[in-house]
Formats: structure tokens, C-alpha cells, sequence
């Protein structure tokens, strides 16, 4: 990771106030290992989001030279393609972009301010603008001699309100429609409103459904492709394995490069059938491990019994009995097991 630049900014407001406090750093961070492993951190926690939404800059903002209901904003499109053309300075584009956000939080009476995280770097050969909106949170340190102390840190792992641009692809393809990507959480969803205002963002497509097209079109392929269940749980099986492995590593999936992993010889069909009117999945999706989880599980309940099976114990450690109507299970977990014993 290249940190290009970095810079925290603080915006104050109450909840119920229309009025806010804005205090801008005059200098960017430099970059320093205590810097980039704050970042490399701050980057996981938000590859982990398991909702992320994706979209591109709004057409009104990007044809628009001020905010709406401003007469002297510039949009953040507009300042933000400044900055990309050495027009206006990293600090300059921060400074502008808090003002933007300043005006919107004071629309949203329920809303809180933080530190306004912005950070211009280069990771796996693309460019990356980073905005992320944190809190300050208390906590205990020992000192070196062994003293108690109280400190106050960036309280990353509460990540609710944040967006990254890929730039790179931004700018090579101005036309894709999913260059921006935003944080969604049940946390942030009713307040996040403002925080897409300021952004300038249009809504195209979530992880959440990009994932459930992807491998809804798998088990379709599975069980017009193959015959036997053995070959259709390896089937999925591997291609859960590679979305997982990627969605870990906060990487997208690509479909061509997946079709070649899982497909193997059956690449064409695959990528004839994802193609298809019936689902026509992006090029590049973002996976959701909660939902490829939940594809390779079979669930069920009654009033008594609650199963939960993966697919691919079928047949190995679960046998189901189709004439019987029962399921035989063998290799017990051993918590379970012991529980038993004590009845």
C-alpha cells in the first residue's frame, strides 16, 4: 500500500441540533508505518462489511457545479475531479468536500458528527479515495511502569459510515456503474441518508443481491449440468470457496476469472448461462460470505427440532431416507454429544 495522502478533519453537531462545528486540519498526515497499519486495518474493517452498496456519481452532480440548495458549494464530483487534475490541493479538496458535509448533516436532525477520515492511496495497482466518518472511544493502556492509563482512539471496528471511490477505474471507465461503494448497516441505514447526499452517489446494485444472483445461477447450472449430487456439491462447494477466499481478501469477484476456476471445462457454458437474460450478473461482483454461507446450508424447523446441514455432509455424515421420511447422522459434534449424556 502507497498512502498518496492523508487527513482528519473533525465535524461537531448534537442530535436534534440544526448547527454544527467544523474543524479542519491544515496539514496532511505523513505517512509513517504507525499511519499505514492504521489504514491497512481501517481498509479490512471495511472489506468485512458484509452490505456494501455500489453505485457512480449522480448525473445532477456530476453535470451540476454547486450543491443543491447552495449557491457556493461545488459539488464533490466537481472538487474531487479538481484535485485528480492538480487544480485545487489534497488539502483544498478535504476542506471543500467538510463544507459539503457540514451543509448536509445540518439537514438530518438525528445525526452526529466524528472525525472525518480522508485518505488518497494506491493498492494492487489502482488508486483508491478512502472517506470514512469515525468516533473517539475510551479505553485502558498499561504504561512501562505497568501504570493505568485512560486514552481516547479511533474506534474502527464501529465502521458505519464510510465510502471508497476506485479512482482508477473511475477514470478509465466513466460509464461503469460501480466504481463508488458505500458502507450499509442496519446501524447506519436510517442516518446514512445525508452521508450518501454528500457523496453524490446513485444506487446501482448491493452485495447482498449481486451474491444471491450469482449463486442462484450456480445451483440452477448445477442441476441442469450434472447428474449426480456428488459432482453439483463440488461444484458449489469450490465456487463458494473461491468467493469466500476473495470477499477475505476485500477483493471482487471477477466472473471470467471465476468461470475459469470452477468451470474448468465447462467455461463457456457457464459464461453463457450467468449471461443469460434469466440473471445477466455484473462482470465483477462483490461477495457476500453471509449469504454464500447460507446457500450451502439446508435448513429447516419445527415446533420441536431445529437442523441446520451443510449440503455437502449429504450422503458422507447425514443420510436422509426419502421412503423412511429420516435423516441418519453420524459423526456427532462432541459438544453436542456431551450435552446428550447429561440427560
Amino acid at each position: 500500500m502507497i498512502i498518496k495522502e492523508f487527513i482528519v478533519h473533525l465535524l461537531e453537531k448534537q442530535v436534534d441540533s440544526t448547527q454544527s462545528k467544523l474543524s479542519l486540519s491544515q496539514d496532511s498526515i505523513k505517512s509513517s508505518a504507525v499511519l499505514e497499519n492504521f489504514l491497512v486495518e481501517l481498509n479490512k474493517v471495511y472489506n468485512s462489511k458484509a452490505t456494501k452498496v455500489f453505485g457512480a456519481f449522480s448525473k445532477v452532480d456530476s453535470e451540476a457545479d454547486t450543491v443543491e440548495g447552495t449557491e457556493n458549494l461545488s459539488s464533490t464530483y466537481s472538487i474531487l475531479h479538481s484535485y485528480l487534475e492538480n487544480k485545487i490541493s489534497f488539502i483544498d479538496y478535504t476542506g471543500q468536500s467538510m463544507e459539503i458535509l457540514k451543509h448536509h448533516i445540518e439537514q438530518a436532525t438525528k445525526a452526529t458528527g466524528g472525525y472525518m477520515v480522508f485518505a488518497h492511496y494506491s493498492v494492487f495497482g489502482s488508486d483508491f479515495m478512502l472517506l470514512a466518518m469515525l468516533n473517539n472511544v475510551s479505553g485502558i493502556s498499561v504504561d512501562n511502569q505497568l501504570g493505568i492509563n485512560s486514552i481516547d482512539y479511533l474506534d474502527i471496528n464501529k465502521l458505519h459510515l464510510a465510502a471508497r471511490i476506485d479512482i482508477t477505474q473511475w477514470q478509465e471507465d466513466e460509464a461503469s456503474k460501480r466504481y463508488v461503494s458505500m458502507v450499509r448497516t442496519k446501524e447506519s441505514h436510517k442516518l446514512s441518508e445525508y452521508f450518501i447526499n454528500f457523496i453524490g452517489s446513485d444506487e446501482t446494485s448491493n452485495s447482498n443481491q449481486e451474491t444471491n444472483d450469482l449463486f442462484t445461477a450456480i445451483g440452477q447450472f448445477c442441476d441442469n449440468t450434472f447428474d449426480e449430487d456428488q459432482q453439483k456439491s463440488e461444484f458449489k462447494q469450490k465456487a463458494s470457496d473461491y468467493c469466500i477466499d476473495q470477499a477475505e481478501q476485500g477483493r471482487n469477484v471477477d466472473i471470467k476469472d471465476f468461470s475459469k476456476h470452477v468451470a474448468e471445462g465447462a467455461i463457456d457454458d457457464f459464461m453463457n448461462y450467468v449471461n443469460s437474460d434469466e440473471f445477466n450478473i455484473n462482470n465483477e461482483i462483490s461477495p457476500n460470505k453471509a449469504v454464500i454461507r447460507r446457500f450451502n446450508k439446508i435448513t429447516g424447523r419445527n415446533a420441536q427440532v431445529s437442523i441446520t446441514i451443510n449440503e455437502e455432509a449429504l450422503g458422507d455424515s447425514v443420510i436422509y431416507d426419502s421412503e423412511k421420511e429420516t435423516l441418519t447422522i453420524s459423526d456427532l459434534p462432541a459438544t453436542l454429544k456431551a450435552q446428550l449424556l447429561e440427560r
